[in-house]
């Protein structure tokens, strides 16, 4: 090694620590909107987006999802755009601050979803 390739190291190193540390796609939406997460092991939960480090997110007032029916369509993204069939779902109570690993997707839900899912007791 020579002294220039040492110089383009410690160059290197130096634009490292002075570089903002986590994902740099962090954090991937506004905190403190309505989202749903799918994760690949908690399944589905909705909740106040709080933050995220890289797939790993943060909500407020977290709910787990555990049988939902979308009230217009079939699908999770019906269910954040339309909401849910209240007498078909079962939902958890909320929780103060859910952490969800491994989330492989986020959906924004609009007012008219936040409030169908937001009535299931």
């Amino acid at each position: 090694m020579n002294l220039n390739t040492m110089k383009a190291a410690i160059a290197l190193l130096e634009q490292m620590e002075s570089a903002p540390s986590g994902n740099p796609a962090s954090p991937i939406g506004q905190v403190g909107r309505k989202v749903i997460v799918r994760s690949r092991d908690a399944g589905v939960i909705y909740g106040e987006y709080t933050g995220n480090d890289g797939s790993t997110i943060h909500l407020k007032n977290g709910v787990q999802m555990w049988k939902w029916f979308a009230a217009k369509g079939i699908s999770l993204i019906d269910v954040a755009t339309y909401g849910v069939k209240k007498s078909d779902c079962k939902f958890s109570a909320a929780t103060a601050t859910v952490t969800i690993f491994n989330a492989c997707a986020m959906l924004d839900v609009t007012d008219v979803a936040a409030a169908s899912i937001e009535a299931v007791k």
